[in-house]
């Protein structure tokens, strides 16, 4: 599905105020993981990829479009703002999400984002946890479509910039939200807002050209 990404606050890529949420780090600054970020265990739902009868959304809109290709997950946002995001149809309360995120393709700048949504409520709301292709790192509330930021936007030298392939880990535990990038955990926030839902996986451009991101190796566990 397909959304013209609205922010609340400042305009994206900039520090912005934390609202109703605590984070672990100074807003514009990167921290060291206090504590390292562990491999997902007791799995719920596993997914290569390989299969394309697993569920998840396929489709084309004027925005982008999401579906399997080379036995992954892709996501394509072709619209400059235009947020891309393909649910797995499944539904999950409390989880950690790993997964392998494969930029293919972006604008000259690498301006965008991807990454992992957990407890998605049908209509693209729900927690946003990313990453974008010049190296940095945000978590974020979408709330009657609107974007909140809970973690402002950071710049981190654990994403690898440009195409080139980054392990994600989100982590939604009660109101209890983190993410981990490449085995380290960069940001933390709290927000009760939304309880369950699906997940999905999401790409957006801020540039004339497409962005384009595979995902591949996708496990979803108990926290």
């Amino acid at each position: 599905m397909e959304r013209k990404r609205k922010v609340v606050g400042l305009l994206i890529m900039l520090a912005a105020t934390v609202l109703a949420c605590t984070c672990n780090f100074l807003p514009g600054t990167e921290t060291s993981p206090t504590v390292p970020a562990a491999e997902p265990v007791n799995a719920l739902f596993q997914d290569d990829f390989s299969d394309k009868g697993t569920g998840w959304e396929v489709g084309n809109y004027d925005g982008g479009s999401v579906g399997y290709k080379e036995d992954r997950y892709f996501v394509t946002s072709i619209a400059n703002g235009s947020t891309m995001w393909g649910v797995a149809n499944r539904s999950f309360d409390n989880l950690i999400i790993a997964v392998d995120a494969i930029q293919i393709a972006a604008g000259p700048d690498d301006n965008n984002d991807y990454g992992i949504v957990c407890r998605e409520q049908g209509n693209g709301d729900g927690y946003y946890l990313l990453i974008s292709g010049d190296g940095f790192y945000s978590i974020m509330k979408s709330i009657d479509g609107q974007f909140i930021e809970l973690a402002s936007w950071t710049e981190s030298a654990a994403i690898k910039t440009g195409n080139a392939t980054n392990h994600l880990q989100a982590v939604c535990n009660g109101s209890s939200l983190k993410l981990s990038i490449n085995g380290q955990e960069v940001a933390t926030a709290e927000d009760s807002t939304y309880t369950s839902g699906d997940i999905a996986l999401t790409a957006t451009t801020y540039e004339d050209q497409p962005t384009e991101i595979h995902f591949d190796n996708l496990v979803v566990s108990s926290p």
